[in-house]
């Protein structure tokens, strides 16, 4: 589960920022809260903001690190690619990333600066209870509790090329290290983001061929969201012979023959099948959605989601939430959102789990969550729909005026 994840100098993040999912909270709250003998862990983080204000920039800086870590470029002379903050005049070479998480029971603090051409710093630390060195990168130096042979450190040095990471690196070699097994296998359950514009058919269609998921639940889950599915299937077909020789000269496959194209028809009231395109938006999404949800319902995953409510009417991104939040018990989900009617529905949220980002002076942006309002501000009976509607939140656009002499 992600703890804390702190990071500056990436794309419209200029400054330092913190998302946290920690939490000091005494109540039970299972269907907020992960709790276990030493951490207490939100499950859900929610980021409002206007436009072009950097609540996406927070999910894709999430994206990067797992990407970097897991895809290491091939060759020391291949450059990083990480966008520094770009609206100044002094651009800052270094990029910065800072992130504590919960793996096996352990908590994990890791640390990365970076720049295009090289890695600057790297360091990693577990608490068991207390914080205690696993590496240190720059000094080459391991924690007393890690022990390696002398071949198996240079080994490790040697595989991490100046533009991978020591992670990426270990990758590359038979040593056995659980503190660097339980990083990588976290990242490995961070998923890819789901943007309004992911397509995830063909993910969804291996994954329920290969019976990972039991097609029965997605149907149950559709027929509660009262889309009128009694059923789905998916069928693989032949593709078009001049496209499979199209693939084999652009160099995408040596075997275009396995290459299928996968088909998806829905059942209605019995007897009527619908090709998945021809299904409406919403019915479209939260297929796909859904789909992700049940993978984190029966692992320890986290969905991260930019503008969840996209193509869903508001009842049905309330049911979605109400899924995830009475059945899920390590699994989080990381989500930015438009949608105001959200923070009517107090049973989908609690005030530490809101957070907002805006737009400074200098085109960066700010990060800062309700917990962060004094008590003069935010009462618990105060509505924090109409605070944010009014503008009294922030994080809102800033519009002029409309009028317009043509």
């Amino acid at each position: 589960m992600l703890i804390n994840f702190n990071f500056s100098n990436f794309k419209s993040i200029n400054d330092e920022i913190n998302l946290s999912c920690e939490t000091n909270a005494n109540e039970q709250d299972v269907n907020f809260i992960f709790y276990d003998e030493h951490n207490s862990i939100f499950k859900t983080a929610i980021i409002y903001g206007q436009n072009a204000s950097g609540k996406t920039n927070i999910i894709k800086a999430l994206e990067f690190l797992k990407h970097f870590i897991l895809n290491a470029p091939l060759k020391k002379t291949d450059s990083i690619h990480i966008t520094p903050f770009l609206f100044t005049d002094d651009i800052k070479e270094n990029s910065f990333f800072e992130i504590e998480l919960l793996q096996n029971g352990i908590k994990y603090l890791y640390q990365l600066t970076l720049n295009k051409k090289s890695i600057v710093d790297e360091k990693l630390y577990f608490y068991n209870p207390n914080k205690a060195l696993v590496y240190d990168r720059v000094s080459q130096k391991f924690g007393s509790k890690i022990k390696l042979k002398k071949s198996q450190k240079e080994a490790l040095f040697n595989n991490s090329i100046e533009n991978n990471t020591l992670l990426s690196g270990y990758l590359k070699t038979n040593i056995k290290i659980e503190a660097f097994d339980d990083i990588i296998n976290w990242f490995k359950k961070l998923m890819n983001p789901i943007y309004p514009h992911t397509d995830l058919l063909g993910f969804v269609a291996k994954i329920l061929k290969d019976r990972k998921i039991d097609n029965d639940i997605i149907v149950r889950l559709l027929k509660n969201a009262d889309f009128a599915i009694d059923d789905f299937n998916i069928e693989e077909k032949e593709i078009d012979e001049e496209f499979k020789r199209f693939l084999i000269d652009i160099g995408k496959t040596d075997d275009a023959q396995s290459i299928k194209k996968i088909e998806i028809f829905f059942t209605h009231y019995q007897k009527y099948k619908l090709e998945f395109q021809n299904e409406s938006m919403g019915t479209q999404r939260f297929y796909q959605l859904v789909t992700m949800l049940y993978l984190a319902l029966k692992d320890d995953l986290i969905l991260l989601v930019d503008e969840l409510e996209s193509s869903l009417h508001p009842d049905l991104l309330k049911h979605f939430l109400l899924i995830f939040l009475t059945n899920s018990k390590k699994s989080q989900l990381i989500f930015t959102t438009h949608s105001r009617e959200l923070l009517l529905e107090k049973e989908l949220f609690l005030f530490d789990t809101i957070y907002f980002t805006e737009k400074k002076e200098d085109g960066s942006t700010e990060l800062f969550s309700l917990r962060d309002f004094d008590s003069k501000t935010i009462r618990k009976e105060n509505s924090i729909f109409n605070m944010y509607k009014s503008g009294k939140l922030g994080a809102t656009p800033n519009t002029k005026n409309y009028f317009l002499d043509i």
